[in-house]
């Protein structure tokens, strides 16, 4: 007989085992777990807390959530990659060396090992942009305006900076995860893709190369000016006087280097000649808080480094403000005055002028030539004592027409071209293209250069010429204010005609400063450099992971 002893032993007993055998695997099993993930967190170089429950089998850690900056350029390690980065789902920051310092902590419960991530580290939008960008990164136009439309619901895997190499992603916006409402995104960087160095041209900087010779407007317009003043010099000495050493042509320095200028939203910060970079130059003249108060010589200068050296690549913080963006827009040059200057002939525009009619001058001249000759025979059939007091009355005559035929002629030259000029100034505008191409021609021939001269190496001798020389750069923004004043204000006057005509050649020059910022923003939703601009206003600060 079964006694019940026997029952407990033989099956109260493997009962009893079979219930503990979950909780024995589920302690088992945390275990396990929680050595996988703190050999992944030692692997890949990240510190945490892990703590486990062993009859629940949940992995509890607590992860420092890090801020992030990048190091001193000078720093060796800035343009270096870091040596074992993490692989962990939101470290791809761990790429490169940072400086970092810890804000917080991020805990996360885990069943299982792969579930395993790490904090997306927080970092400055600006500083991270001209971070990637300094290493050679390139924007993608449309993933730019497509977040600055978007927002935090730009779709994962947008390319905002691709390589420079292959055009692969190097930032691309990430899951929202471990955002907390803050944009997230993902970094990519290959060994290389590498092919920058402290050498080149860091974001917010300018490089200015002086003109070659060949092409150097500026000094051709130096030596044009200058013949003038000797002649003025000669005209004085003759008379016994003087000349100021200040009217005379300014001395050649040598060898001229190229210039780097930082420029931030309040314009030059700092500047200096490459082939002596530990000397700094003032250039008060383009300084905004230096220069006088009815100077605009420094921002025009911001502006036209910042459209010159925006489709080069780089960052700025200088922002081209919308009238001025409207302006290069516009069509604003009357095409009878580049006629008027010629720049353009009457072939290259529409009909913009009344013809002149040479029919009734013609007819006038015939009808004086046959009164004389009428006057002429009457004279021959006078006495010979009548004959020479008639001519001698005739030529009386014809010397008194004479002279006010000579000022009605000047004056209807004057109201001639009087009406040309308000004509020309009605005319039908044309775009800044048209301005600065029939304007560079007229520019190079005028100075026998090389025809081969493009409209961006003629802006970049308008910011060398700025930088040397602040007469030039005043010229340069005073033309520059004119062009506004009468591009907002309905139309070219005679005053705004006079000016161009007298220095034409700063009028052609400044022609070519309109159409690079023309070229910088030619569609209508606006360039990549005013996108990526706005986006980093929106976002501050940003996760990265």
């Amino acid at each position: 007989m079964v006694s019940a002893t026997d029952i407990i032993t033989y099956v109260g007993i493997p009962l009893a085992v079979l219930g503990v055998l979950p909780t024995i695997y589920t302690v088992l099993k945390s275990f396990l777990t929680l050595r996988e993930i703190t050999k992944t967190l030692h692997r890949n170089g990240v510190i945490a807390i892990t703590r486990s429950a062993l009859l629940s089998g949940i992995v509890e850690i607590e992860i420092p959530r890090r801020s992030i900056i990048p190091l001193d350029r000078g720093d060796p390690k800035y343009f270096g990659l870091r040596d074992t980065p993490s692989t962990l789902k939101g470290g791809t920051w761990t790429l490169f060396n940072w400086k970092e310092m810890v804000i917080g902590v991020k805990s996360y419960r885990l069943q299982y090992h792969d579930e395993l991530l790490q904090p997306q580290a927080e970092i400055e939008f600006e500083a991270l942009i001209a971070f990637l960008l300094d290493r050679g990164a390139v924007p993608s136009k449309d993933a730019w305006a497509g977040l600055r439309s978007s927002g935090l619901w730009t779709p994962a895997g947008t390319k905002l900076l691709l390589s420079p190499v292959s055009g692969e992603e190097v930032l691309s916006v990430a899951m929202s995860d471990d955002s907390d409402g803050i944009l997230s995104l993902a970094l990519c960087w290959r060994r290389e893709w590498d092919s920058r160095s402290a050498d080149s041209l860091p974001p917010y900087w300018t490089r200015v190369n002086p003109p070659a010779k060949e092409a150097d407007v500026l000094s051709a317009l130096e030596e044009l000016e200058a013949a003038p003043q000797e002649e003025d010099k000669k005209e004085v000495d003759k008379k016994g006087g003087f000349l100021d050493d200040d009217s005379a042509a300014s001395e050649t320095t040598g060898p001229r280097s190229a210039v780097r200028a930082r420029i931030s939203s309040d314009g030059i910060q700092e500047a200096y000649k490459e082939d002596d970079a530990k000397r700094k130059l003032p250039l008060l003249h383009l300084r905004f808080l230096h220069a006088s108060s009815d100077s605009t010589a420094g921002f025009w200068f911001c502006c036209t480094a910042t459209a010159f050296q925006a489709p080069q690549g780089g960052l700025w913080s200088f922002s081209i403000p919308e009238d001025v963006v409207a302006l290069a827009r516009r069509e604003t040059v009357p095409c009878g005055v580049m006629v008027l200057l010629n720049t353009l002939t009457d072939a290259d525009v529409p009909t913009w002028r009344t013809p002149f009619d040479e029919q009734a001058e013609r007819f006038e001249r015939h009808v004086k030539f046959m009164d004389q000759s009428r006057k002429m025979q009457e004279e021959m059939r006078l006495p010979p004592d009548q004959r020479e007091a008639a001519r001698q009355k005739r030529l009386a005559a014809e010397a008194h027409e004479f002279h006010t035929d000579f000022r009605r002629k000047r004056m209807k030259e004057d109201q001639r071209r009087e009406t040309e000029l308000s004509e020309a100034m009605q005319s039908q505008k044309l775009p800044i293209a048209v301005v600065a191409d029939a304007n560079r021609k007229w520019l190079l021939g005028k100075f026998h250069l090389d025809e081969s001269t493009t409209n961006l190496a003629l802006v970049e001798q308008v910011l060398y010429g700025m930088v040397q020389d602040a007469q030039f750069a005043s010229r340069i923004a005073t033309m520059l204010d004119l062009w506004k004043s009468w591009g907002s204000s309905g139309g070219m006057s005679k005053s705004h005609y006079l000016a161009i005509k007298e220095d034409q050649v700063v009028f052609s020059l400044a022609s070519f400063v309109l159409l690079v910022v023309r070229s910088t923003v030619n569609e209508p939703t606006g360039s990549v450099v005013g996108d990526l601009q706005e986006c980093l206003r929106i976002w501050k600060k940003v996760r990265l992971g």
